[in-house]
């Protein structure tokens, strides 16, 4: 090649350098460039050339390719070179819809090369929800919209989720659009989380909002019933409503118009509906409104509260009539409602029935009512008056509230009777002492009392005029009633009847009293011994003959040994009448001179020789008295309460003269065969302590005959045997445990050897089924003791010395019962015990149970 056409080449090769090298460069790179309207935005226009001081005339030109002139910082657009560098910034503050085009930057290099480079701008308005709240609320049973307004430039396309679920154009029951999602009829299915999702596909950007979608329901609220309360109480009712959100409850009372909420006594649940009703009062009573709202609505109901009011009883008059006349009582009422009115008369349990009396005709009971004012009242009539009528009579007021009591009295007037005072004893006197004569009579009005003597009325007109002596009589109280005291000075004519007159408006009654003189009682008619023991006589004692004086109080005996001569130091002892003359601590073998004397209130009378009583030797003791039901006799089988046993009991008896050492008790049981009985299985003789009069005969057999016997002995001997015969009670007899005489520790012994059998039983049967257990673990200890004196001849691994292992034996292990472990405690858990056995040509290890302190026993 020509040396000319070379550089031919080369001038073109750098001249196509020098066209690709020398150029403008706009940044950000990106084309075009879209911004949010709004946003700040600055183009930087640099020169790549190789000598940046040969640019000139650097400038940028606007969409209609006219210069950009510098600005103050503050316009919308300006321009800004660089510092330090070629270049300029074309900057925009704010961008608008109008700043967008296409913008272009110039300049010259070397005065000669024009350079130019361009950037389209384009603008765009983001996706913006205008309305959509993220909470609302459509009421079900009506249409709506849920709101999503989205702006966006370019616009966005609307989808819309329910939840992760794609609601489709053409839904039934929901509509998209522009502005929203139309719901039809909504119901509180359509509850939930919608999504409005807005995607611009030109830039991209996708947004979505949750909108959250509660559907109100508006309230619907119950029927009411008729509310009753008590007045003076706390009371309270109740309105419910349903409805979504929960509404808020409000209590009016129709006939004032006010809400309850702002009074005092009224408490309202506003959240609950409840009212409640502090210290109801008469005037709470009437027609309620409950209203019931929410966001949804507004529904109201209204209730009648009725305050019942107890009943109060206002009027009851007690009545007083004459027997034979008739009456009413009335008693008078009010409450709410009326009452119901009844009487009982408080001797009686059951009241009065409406209407006449079926048990007694006379007496009628009539009942009136008033609605209106609340009151009701009750008449008891009674006709032909008799003195059983008199008495307290309870008015019994009662409704649903509850029931108000209160006494009247029926006063019945009779003239004055004596017939509960007819047969009066005599008044007594004696020495001189003063009579007290009562009188009582019965009457109403109350009687007004006078006495007699002799026909002669005692009274303060013939004492003055000396018909009666006021030293011999003395009247206390005139009525209801009165005392008579006679001061008779032993003069007979004192001792006579007195009379007691009673007088009222309706009559007049009388009864006589006797006034008696009284004398000490006279010899004693008969004193006989009745039941002699070596040491004790028991003497049955005859009253005076015709004796009509004071009561009999006491009986003393005097009594002396046949040798004293006097009874000046005879031994006394006294009785009361009726008790059991006894007399003790006599000796026996001695003669005994008795006298007998009667007591009443006047003193003691003379005293009686009884026949002289000469005491029997010491013996054995009397026999003892069982104690046995009443009406049953010795002879008679005594039915016992007890299947199995029996309390015998009796009283001490007479020891004649030497004290008894303790009692004997026997008994057999009776056997009937072809008519004639026997006696079997007899017990021996028990003794049983003096201290005691029981004994408890156990062990019996149900539905028997037993023959029991009962002994006292003392010093001499045995006493005769008192003898019963009883029938134990049908039933389970004792459970035999042996025979009847065992004792308890045998019983004890033998329970505990079944227990040891048992056990013995258990653990054998544990080693042979899963080899644990004592048995086991005795038998292992065996076995590992015979091991141990066996390791010589096999050798032991721990001796062993270091050498080839000859016999192929196994690597060594620890086994069990070597000595460090023999060294530990046998209640410790030793793990699985290993054995070893050698057949003259190979050693075999077994692996064995667990033994320890949780095995088996």
């Amino acid at each position: 090649m020509s040396a000319a056409l070379c550089s031919v080449l080369i001038l073109a090769g750098l001249t196509v350098v020098a066209a690709q090298t020398n150029s403008l460069e706009i940044q950000p790179k990106s084309r075009p460039i879209r911004k949010e309207l709004g946003e700040n935005l600055v183009l930087t226009c640099r020169p790549s050339v190789p000598n940046p001081e040969l640019i000139s005339n650097l400038e940028w030109r606007d969409r209609k390719n006219r210069r950009i002139e510098i600005a103050q910082r503050n316009g919308p657009i300006y321009i800004q070179k660089l510092s330090g560098d070629v270049g300029i910034m074309l900057v925009f503050t704010g961008l608008t819809e109008e700043q967008s085009g296409t913008y272009s930057c110039h300049a010259n290099y070397a005065n000669t090369e024009p350079l130019s480079a361009s950037v389209e701008v384009n603008t765009f308005i983001d996706v913006q929800f205008v309305d959509a709240p993220e909470n609302q609320y459509p009421i079900a049973g009506k249409n709506y919209k849920i709101r999503c307004h989205v702006k966006g430039e370019p616009y966005p396309l609307i989808d819309w989720y329910k939840g992760d679920t794609l609601i489709a154009e053409n839904s039934e029951n929901y509509i998209r659009q522009a502005d929203g999602l139309f719901i039809k009829n909504v119901t509180e299915a359509d509850d939930g989380t919608y999504k409005c999702a807005a995607v611009v596909m030109q830039t991209g950007v996708y947004k979505s909002r949750n909108i959250k979608v509660e559907v109100q329901v508006p309230p619907q609220i119950l029927p009411l019933e008729p509310v009753e309360v008590v007045e003076g109480e706390t009371a309270s009712t109740k309105c419910a409503a349903t409805g979504k959100p929960p509404p808020v409850y409000q209590w009016i009372k129709l006939d004032q118009r006010n809400d309850l909420s702002s009074t005092d006594r009224f408490n309202v649940k506003n959240r609950t509906g409840e009212l409640i009703m502090n210290r109801v009062e008469f005037g709470d009573d009437g027609m309620y409104k409950c209203v019931a709202e929410n966001s949804a609505g507004r529904v109201e109901t209204e209730v009648r509260i009725n305050v019942l009011v107890k009943p109060q009883i206002y009027e009851l008059l007690n009545v007083t009539e004459p027997v034979t006349n008739e009456t009413r009582i009335t008693c008078k009422t009010k409450g709410r409602p009326p009452p119901r009115v009844t009487f009982r008369k408080l001797s009686n349990r059951d009241p009065f029935s409406v209407g006449q009396q079926p048990e007694d005709e006379r007496i009628t009971l009539t009942q009136e009512s008033a609605i209106d004012r609340g009151e009701a009242s009750g008449t008891l009539h009674i006709k032909n008056l008799s003195r059983s009528d008199d008495g307290l009579y309870q008015c019994i007021a009662e409704n649903k509230p509850g029931a108000a009591y209160r006494n009247g009295h029926i006063t019945v007037w009779f003239k004055p009777t004596f017939n509960r005072t007819r047969d009066l004893p005599p008044v007594w006197s004696w020495d001189g002492r003063p009579g007290n004569l009562s009188c009582l009579p019965e009457a109403i009005p109350n009687a007004t009392i006078v006495w007699r003597w002799n026909q002669v009325e005692i009274s303060e007109e013939n004492f003055s005029n000396g018909r009666v002596s006021r030293n011999n009589f003395q009247v206390q109280g005139r009525s209801p009633q009165s005392f008579l005291i006679v001061k008779p000075y032993n003069e007979q004519r004192y001792y006579t009847f007195y009379e007691c007159i009673a007088r009222n408006a309706l009559g007049e009654a009388s009864i006589k009293i006797q006034l008696k003189q009284g004398f000490v009682p006279g010899h004693i008619g008969q004193v006989r011994p009745n039941t002699v023991t070596a040491t004790t006589i028991k003497f049955s004692i005859v009253p005076p003959s015709n004796y009509d004086g004071l009561p009999i109080r006491s009986y003393s005996v005097q009594y002396k040994p046949e040798r004293q001569p006097s009874w000046e130091n005879a031994l006394q002892h006294t009785w009361s009448n009726g008790a059991p003359y006894i007399v003790e601590n006599l000796f026996p073998e001695v003669t005994y001179h008795f006298r007998f004397a009667a007591r009443n209130d006047v003193g003691l009378g003379p005293w009686s020789n009884a026949p002289s009583t000469t005491m029997p030797r010491r013996s054995v003791p009397a026999e003892p008295t069982v104690l046995l039901p009443v009406n049953l006799t010795y002879k008679q089988e005594l039915a016992g309460p007890y299947s199995n046993h029996f309390e015998l009991r009796w009283n001490v008896p007479a020891d004649n003269g030497e004290p008894i050492e303790y009692y004997l008790v026997r008994y057999c049981k009776i056997e009937r065969n072809n008519g004639e009985e026997s006696e079997v299985e007899c017990s021996e003789n028990i003794q049983q302590s003096v201290q005691y009069t029981n004994y408890p005969l156990e062990n019996l057999m149900p539905d028997t005959i037993y023959k029991v016997e009962l002994r006292a002995h003392n010093a001499i001997g045995d006493s005769t045997p008192a003898t019963i015969r009883i029938r134990t009670a049908r039933g389970i007899g004792p459970v035999p445990v042996g025979s009847p005489t065992m004792s308890s520790s045998l019983i004890i012994g033998i329970v505990v050897a079944a227990i040891i059998i048992i056990l013995i039983v258990v653990d054998m049967t544990c080693y042979l089924v899963n080899k644990t257990g004592l048995i086991a673990l005795c038998c292992e200890r065996a076995r590992r003791k015979t091991k141990d004196e066996e390791d010589p001849k096999l050798g032991s691994y721990k001796a062993a010395p270091a050498h080839p292992n000859t016999l192929n034996l196994p690597q060594p292990i620890k086994l069990a019962g070597t000595p460090s472990e023999e060294k530990e405690p046998l209640n410790q858990p030793v793990g699985k015990s290993v054995s070893v056995e050698f057949d003259g040509r190979q050693v075999y290890t077994k692996s064995g149970e667990i033994i320890g302190k949780h095995s088996a026993v």
